[in-house]
């Protein structure tokens, strides 16, 4: 099974809840199971890789590994490409050979995920911003800032690649869709981040979660009963806190709400209270 979603979208939550969830629902998933092993040759994040082999090869594995234990083996993938490099054809092609069934998840708050962006000091070709303190003074803790809890980060977005960084993330799930779709995997749902993590800081959210994980876990292949999974997340409720307002977030919010308020979603974006 495997779980196509980009970083900074909440991966590393929803594949803790997944991992739990299905648990609960009597499908054993591998213990090993890492969402970084369909990005790495590192040994650590990928037990099954080896040195010289490819990363189709250490999913082959992998699954085997797991279908001996009689567990599932739950991966990550980031990026699909019909077209990709000849290593990516090679993995998707071993995923495909395997009858890997995908879920895709993402953000509905594109803003949340370029402040993570930001914050964590993602680097590609898109010009997003800089990490800095509560002071304005630029910060390089980057990703380590998740490990420090009293660490108070914020993003300093530049406000003329605003749009532009919030339009490309928002054609990521359909990119996928079209991606799982030409290269025929099976299941292909799109899933939204908020949906699934709802009920954590809100009963009210229950059915709204509860809708989603059906809708999560069918692309998967798993039925589950909905009552089942209610009760389950309702286990949870009150575990995590509901979003922040974006003060706490972005440092230049003044310029960042006044870029907003000529775009289309832009009012749906911003948090001004928690």
């Amino acid at each position: 099974r495997m779980i196509v979603q980009r970083g900074c979208t909440g991966s590393t939550v929803v594949m803790d809840i997944a991992v739990d969830l299905m648990g609960k629902l009597g499908i054993d998933i591998f213990p090993t199971s890492s969402k970084e092993m369909l990005r790495t040759g590192n040994p650590e994040k990928n037990p099954w890789y080896k040195l010289g082999g490819t990363l189709g090869d250490a999913v082959r594995a992998g699954v085997e590994e797991a279908s001996q234990a009689n567990q599932v083996l739950l991966m990550n993938g980031y990026k699909l490409k019909p077209h990709g490099s000849a290593a990516q054809v090679e993995l998707q092609n071993a995923l495909l050979e395997l009858n890997t069934r995908t879920v895709i998840v993402h953000r509905k708050n594109t803003l949340d995920t370029l402040v993570c962006e930001v914050r964590d000091c993602f680097e590609d070709d898109l010009p997003r911003g800089y990490p800095v303190d509560q002071n304005g003074k630029r910060d390089d803790t980057c990703f380590d800032r998740r490990r420090d809890t009293g660490l108070r980060t914020k993003a300093f977005i530049y406000p003329e690649h605003l749009i532009e960084n919030l339009e490309y993330a928002k054609g990521y799930p359909e990119e996928m869709l079209t991606a799982t779709t030409a290269l025929g995997f099976e299941g292909r749902a799109i899933v939204y981040f908020e949906d699934l993590t709802s009920h954590e800081y809100s009963a009210e959210n229950l059915d709204r979660s509860t809708d989603a994980w059906i809708e999560f876990l069918s692309s998967l292949g798993v039925s589950a009963d909905q009552q089942v999974v209610y009760g389950i997340l309702k286990e949870a409720v009150g575990t995590y806190h509901a979003p922040e307002p974006h003060s706490e977030t972005i440092y230049n919010l003044g310029s960042i709400q006044s870029m907003l308020v000529s775009y289309l979603e832009g009012s749906s974006l911003l948090r001004l209270q928690g």
